[in-house]
């Protein structure tokens, strides 16, 4: 099976040739062994996260390639404007700013040589204020440019398993407000969030049915750093998340395309109201010490409905850790969670920047070794 295949079977609770082995890679290890600069990567070359992912993961590394792309602008959206650029050989400084018909937006944003992205400002000051102008955001979701994401899902073919991204509310509220601000006003104010995320809710809908409709993406994934248990409460993840991703499951089945939901760091007690959402696969079943997902027991409760993603400790195990602390994390996931299909073996949020390369060449090749099902080749010859 192709990277692609592996990906697309397991995540949909089948059963694959072997297990897929992806790394769970975001910017840092690609940044790392491309220019081992953000600077240069984001700002100077500005070069496609997409490649510089696939040709770490699969290429460098033999893993299952997974990843996800964004849609364009619409020709109709707010103008972006960057100003206040102030540029030294370690780091950037910039303003972002989005001129709505409502009134500007703006955040100050910075870049350091070993730094990401990273927030000085957010663009939302003031949530009552700045709520008509958030919703100059939330239009001509139907007109979303899609030309560059069917250019990059060619290129990548069958090496990777490519999903379209989508945050949910709460995460879409932290991108504009910021995370300690995002989680005050979900308790300050309710009753403007709970409208500003039914307006999200319709225009994610729309946006979604254009994306599965033009592009021939292979799933959805959702949710975001911010829906984690070690920031909001259950009730939360509830209030703000269900009848959100009851709505977008939907469009995403419509079209055959599985739903995968992202959740870091304590996830243990949101992962029945995950599932009720209507989802088909879990990730990133974070472990102790910065997790409190125990594998087993959720393949118990789980493995039937949705399939698993993730739970090797990406800071005790991949981080810090031996090549003989990731081979026998890597064996303890397989057990807990192998038999039967529907399992992904990944890491609980991402790979570090500076993981060592022998740690991320034993989970590979751990998983490989381990990850082979028999049902399958017995399948494919006749006899076992």
């Amino acid at each position: 099976m192709t990277p692609k295949e592996r990906l697309t079977v397991a995540m949909a609770g089948g059963t694959p040739d072997r297990v897929p082995v992806t790394l769970g890679l975001s910017e840092m290890v690609p940044v790392r062994y491309s220019t081992d600069d953000y600077i240069e990567f984001f700002w100077r070359r500005q070069m496609p996260l997409w490649r510089a992912r696939v040709e770490t993961e699969y290429e460098r590394f033999g893993a299952d390639a997974y990843l996800h792309l964004e849609e364009e602008p619409s020709p109709h959206d707010p103008p972006v404007e960057i100003v206040n650029i102030a540029e030294t050989a370690e780091q950037v400084r910039y303003t972002r700013v989005i001129h709505t018909p409502k009134g500007d937006l703006s955040s100050d944003l910075f870049l350091e040589t070993h730094t990401p992205l990273s927030r000085l400002t957010t663009l939302v000051k003031d949530p009552e204020a700045d709520a008509p102008k958030v919703l100059e955001l939330l239009k001509h979701p139907d007109t979303k440019g899609v030309t560059e994401t069917l250019a990059a899902y060619d290129a990548i073919g069958d090496r990777a398993h490519v999903g379209y991204w989508l945050p949910m509310p709460i995460d879409w509220w932290d991108s504009l407000r910021g995370t300690q601000d995002m989680v005050m006003d979900l308790y300050d104010y309710p009753e403007l969030m709970e409208y500003l995320f039914v307006a999200y809710r319709e225009y994610a809908v729309t946006l979604l049915d254009r994306i599965f409709r033009e592009t021939p993406l292979d799933s959805l994934g959702l949710g975001g750093s911010s829906t984690s248990m070690s920031l909001i409460s259950p009730e939360l993840h509830q209030r703000y998340g269900l009848e959100f991703g009851r709505a977008v499951c939907e469009v995403a089945h419509r079209y055959g395309k599985p739903v995968q939901y992202h959740m870091c760091g304590r996830s243990r007690t949101a992962l029945s109201i995950t599932v009720d959402m209507g989802v088909d696969g879990l990730d990133a079943l974070e472990p102790p010490p910065t997790g409190d997902v125990d594998l087993a027991e959720v393949k118990r409760v789980f493995g039937s409905r949705v399939s698993l993603k993730g739970n090797v400790n990406s800071i005790t195990v991949m981080l810090n850790g031996t090549p003989a602390d990731v081979e026998a994390d890597v064996r303890r996931c397989m057990d807990a969670a192998k038999a039967g299909g529907g399992f992904i073996l990944s890491v609980g949020d991402q790979t570090p920047y500076a993981t060592p390369e022998e740690n991320m060449r034993a989970f590979v090749a751990t998983g490989h070794t381990l990850g082979a099902y028999e049902e399958y080749a017995e399948a494919r010859t006749g006899y076992r």
